[in-house]
């Protein structure tokens, strides 16, 4: 019988970095602990020593060479009976320019040729259906979750923090409110995560100017601070992100003010402040430094949601359980995969192993 084979799971990590911890590697682990057959695979990796036939296969931002080297590469899982899901969790529009230009010349040939996509929030499996039908949503969700830290709300130096990868322009949006509440404000310290250019604009003495860490020491700086800021402008590509930021800070009993773009549902339940634009962040952030009771009852909100809604433990079952449904499914999510490309040079003959 097809549904007589038991699950397997093999996950490739093929941008491996801070950045994958919890994508990738802490609900990867969190499985194996639960008796999962899961092996997590670094690069580089050789599909012949590392995939075992009748696997479901989870390979995170993969970047062939070529059109034709993915093709290869689904045919061969295919012919071993295997499923093929890769992991995309941000619009491709958002990606550097010489990598979206690299993906445009092979008509996005990871996101096309695989069964289907394994992504991080509804908007952007929406968005991305068509290129491919089939698009899981796996929310991203908080393995280390602290206890409350209310105490630090009460200290007079207000440490505000702003690590967000890869939005220099809305950040450099804030420089001039930044460098205002700098000069009004000598208690206040910036802590800046990799972005060199913004912390050259402020005073010095007042920033401590952080490169890229490793995830436990972006955790641990962060949970130094008592806020922070998420500044994200309007655009289709900014909507397919996921809170996650939001979700560490809360984690870290950090209050945060963010927006436009993303952090509306959150802001409604009382769980973040909303700014109108990446301009107003720097006001509203003024406003909740200086009413330390509003600012302590919003982390209590946010740390109250985050480990009741958004813990990784919480959401295992589900992840198993859709898991297990696409395996069960596995030569009927072949045969529309096939169907796509009938006809056309990229067709996939032979039949699926099962």
């Amino acid at each position: 019988m097809l549904t007589d084979r038991p699950l397997q799971i093999e996950v490739l990590v093929n941008s491996p970095g801070p950045h994958d911890q919890v994508r990738v590697r802490e609900p990867f682990a969190a499985l194996q602990a639960l008796g999962v057959d899961c092996q997590i695979h670094e690069r580089p990796f050789r599909f012949n020593n590392c995939i075992r036939p009748h696997s479901l296969v989870i390979w995170q931002r993969p970047l062939p060479e070529s059109q034709q080297r993915q093709w290869e590469h689904l045919q061969w899982l295919r012919k071993r009976g295997c499923l093929l899901l890769t992991e995309w969790d941000d619009h491709p529009d958002l990606f550097p320019s010489h990598l979206r230009r690299h993906l445009a010349s092979q008509d996005l040939a990871p996101l096309r040729l695989c069964h289907g996509l394994h992504t991080s929030c509804t908007s952007l499996a929406q968005a991305l259906r068509q290129l491919n039908p089939l698009a899981v949503v796996m929310e991203n969700a908080i393995a280390q979750i602290p206890e409350l830290n209310l105490a630090k709300h009460g200290q007079r130096r207000l440490r505000v923090f702003i690590g967000n990868q890869n939005r220099f322009t809305d950040q450099a949006r804030m420089t001039a409110g930044l460098q205002r509440w700098l000069a009004e404000d000598s208690h206040l310290e910036l802590v800046i995560v990799a972005d060199p250019q913004l912390a050259s604009r402020l005073p010095r003495e007042r920033v401590m100017d952080a490169r890229l860490l490793s995830y436990r020491h972006y955790r641990e700086l962060m949970a130094q601070c008592q806020l922070a800021l998420l500044p994200l402008s309007q655009s289709l590509g900014h909507s397919c992100k996921t809170p996650i930021k939001l979700m560490e800070c809360a984690a870290e009993s950090v209050a945060t003010v963010g927006g436009p773009e993303l952090y509306g549902p959150q802001a409604v339940r009382g769980l973040s402040v909303l700014a109108q634009s990446p301009e107003t962040v720097v006001n509203q952030a003024r406003k909740l430094a200086e009413d330390p009771a509003a600012r302590q009852a919003l982390v209590q909100r946010a740390h109250h949601w985050v480990k009741h809604e958004m813990a990784l433990d919480k959401h295992l079952g589900y992840r198993l359980w859709h898991y297990r449904c696409l395996w069960q499914k596995r030569q009927v999510i072949d045969r529309k995969t096939q169907q796509r490309f009938a006809g056309t040079r990229l067709d996939l003959p032979g039949p699926f192993a099962v």
